[in-house]
């Protein structure tokens, strides 16, 4: 137990200043990781081939880690040490003013933490002299007017005295858990045991970081003014302690949610390869049986598989993000932002090329039907197409390329797709979920950038992804210039001009409907919006009335541009006509749009 002695002679302010030693080495840790990322192996891929740059690589990437480790880590310990000096100045505090009060008022402090003081109802022969503790005795000496005070006085400093021991006992296991292997590899075992002590720290901290303080479905504008208000060290310290909650605020810069979410990257794919590791070999697939029934599928094989499966296409995902933090430089693509990430469920991602908040020209792409962590590297890619397409408009403007997979996609498509008779996405359910959360995001964007005139915008959705866009737009207009949509099978509205936006800033690629069938299935689901009018026939019109309207129809209203793509998922692909349109587009070269 702290002494009342100890607890007077404590000086925070030292505690502060090994925190800001740490912080030191934790800035210089970041800074490190990104100056191998950026610069030093994005150089290397740019300017080098070969098997010893291959193997430089290798070993810059290991540093890396190592530098990413350690700012997690030493960012934690930094928190706690704040911490533990926050709450012991508190506890401080609370003794002195109690000691102070009862000292104004004639009691004496004994150095145990006892009050004394003597009794002006009590006379000799018996001792007027008194004495009381924390939690001691009360209405003994009720004729006694100073004994209540007394015992105030006494609880008061016993609150302070446990105050005090209660941060020790437990800033001091959690500043024992902080610690590293000495050696030069950072294992999964190494970031299971960082998100293990990132969760002590949480219990530890209650009383000097809340996570309830942090907001929770608040707007952009909200988000930052509280993120702004904060100090720059209470900034870092939200940061290492509750990185999930703080990548997650949309309007926040995309540095900060890029550090915060690279680290429940790392935790994640450590934990998730641990779990895998623990599941074991393999066990049989059918069950023998008793003789009587059987053979039979085991429920112990169909089990393991469920959490296999799961695991390996989680791991997936997270190795298709980590494959793009490491094709920086090459053919001179910019480093990428981890805005959004999640590893639960289907999953979250959302991955940018080039900086958004700097980007003269930003592009989001809303992917369909099937969207998800797992299949993350194809979402990815597309946006990287379009950003290097992208570059023979861009005049060396900065662009930003974005794949947003912030929602719970459909999983089917056409009955009979993954056992469904019904498919999923002839549903608007998944789009009325996703219609808040890309909105935010949106708004998130423009209020990271500076304002909705900082960067010219534009909102890419593919297939059911269209849809969303649709429903969002249906909330007020939404926080983007341009919206371009591709295999649409509908986006809720009759014309372009309903979007909000202006149907000159709507456009979109269809192909013909032997080779994409989704505008024609979206027209069947009732994706689409209704509008009198007539159907045509190499311009002969044969159906007159009310009209299921997608995108690809003339009489919604967009700017229809030609494409070239095979089916339903070949619009992005390089050097294409599809893609060159899209590029034209998301620069702001609408000139330069080659129509159908």
């Amino acid at each position: 137990m702290v002494s009342i002695s100890e607890l007077r002679k404590i000086k925070p302010s030292e505690l502060e200043e090994a925190a800001d030693g740490w912080h030191k080495v934790s800035s210089a840790a970041g800074d490190a990781k990104r100056r191998v990322d950026n610069e030093i192996v994005g150089r290397l891929q740019r300017d080098l081939t070969g098997k010893a740059p291959t193997a430089a690589l290798d070993r810059l990437r290991r540093l890396s880690r190592n530098f990413h480790y350690t700012q997690v880590e030493t960012g934690l310990i930094r928190t706690a040490l704040n911490g533990l000096a926050s709450e012991l100045r508190a506890a401080q505090r609370k003794l002195n003013d109690a000691v102070a009060d009862a000292e104004a008022e004639k009691f004496t402090v004994k150095p145990d933490g006892t009050v004394h003081w003597v009794s002006q109802r009590v006379k000799m022969p018996f001792n007027p002299e008194q004495t009381t503790r924390a939690g001691g005795p009360k209405g003994v000496l009720a004729f006694d007017p100073q004994q209540a005070k007394a015992q105030e006085y006494a609880d008061r400093i016993g609150a302070a005295i446990a105050d005090a021991t209660e941060a020790d006992a437990h800033y001091s296991r959690t500043l024992d858990r902080l610690k590293a292997d000495n050696d030069l590899e950072v294992t999964d075992s190494d970031w299971a045991d960082a998100q293990r002590d990132m969760s002590t720290l949480r219990k530890s901290s209650g009383k000097y970081l809340q996570r309830d303080d942090i907001p929770k479905g608040k707007s952009p504008t909200e988000n930052i003014k509280w993120w702004q208000g904060l100090s720059p060290e209470e900034q870092e310290e939200y940061s290492s302690l509750f990185p999930a909650e703080i990548g997650a605020l949309d309007g926040l810069p995309a540095t900060v949610r890029d550090d915060a979410n690279r680290t429940v990257l790392d935790e994640s794919q450590a934990r998730m390869r641990l779990e895998l590791d623990r599941l074991g070999p393999e066990p049989p697939e059918y069950d023998p049986g008793d003789g009587h029934s059987g053979p039979y599928v085991s429920k112990k094989w169909e089990e393991w598989h469920k959490k296999h499966d799961f695991l390996q296409a989680q791991l997936h995902g997270m190795a298709a993000i980590q494959k793009r933090f490491e094709q920086t430089g090459f053919e001179g693509l910019p480093p990428a932002y981890l805005l959004g990430f999640d590893a639960e469920g289907k999953g979250r991602a959302i991955i940018a090329t080039g900086n958004p908040d700097t980007a003269k020209h930003t592009a989001v792409y809303v992917p369909g039907t099937g969207a998800r962590l797992a299949g993350a590297q194809g979402d990815i890619g597309r946006m990287t197409d379009l950003w290097y397409d992208s570059q023979q408009f861009a005049g060396g403007d900065e662009l930003s390329t974005i794949t947003w997979i912030g929602y719970d996609s459909p999983r089917s498509a056409f009955p009979g797709d993954k056992g469904d008779a019904v498919p999923e996405a002839s549903s608007v359910d998944w789009a009325n979920d996703a219609a808040p959360h890309l909105n935010r995001f949106m708004e998130g964007l423009h209020t990271a950038q500076g304002g909705p005139d900082a960067s010219h915008t534009t909102l890419i959705g593919h297939s059911y992804g269209s849809t969303v866009i649709g429903d969002a737009s249906l909330g007020g207009p939404m926080a983007t210039d341009d919206i371009l949509v591709a295999g649409s099978p509908g986006m809720l509205v009759p014309e372009a001009e309903d979007l909000g936006i202006g149907k000159e800033h709507v456009w979109s690629e269809a192909a013909s409907s032997d080779k994409d069938q989704v505008p024609l299935g979206g027209k069947i689901a009732g994706l689409g919006g209704w509008k009198w009018g007539a159907q045509y026939w190499h311009g002969l019109p044969y159906s007159y009335g009310p009209q299921e309207v997608v995108p690809s129809d003339e009489a919604f209203g967009a700017h229809r541009m030609s494409t070239d793509s095979p089916d339903h998922s070949g619009y992005w692909r390089r050097g294409s006509a599809s893609l060159w349109n899209q590029a034209a587009v998301a620069t702001g070269n609408y000139d330069r749009v080659k129509y159908d």
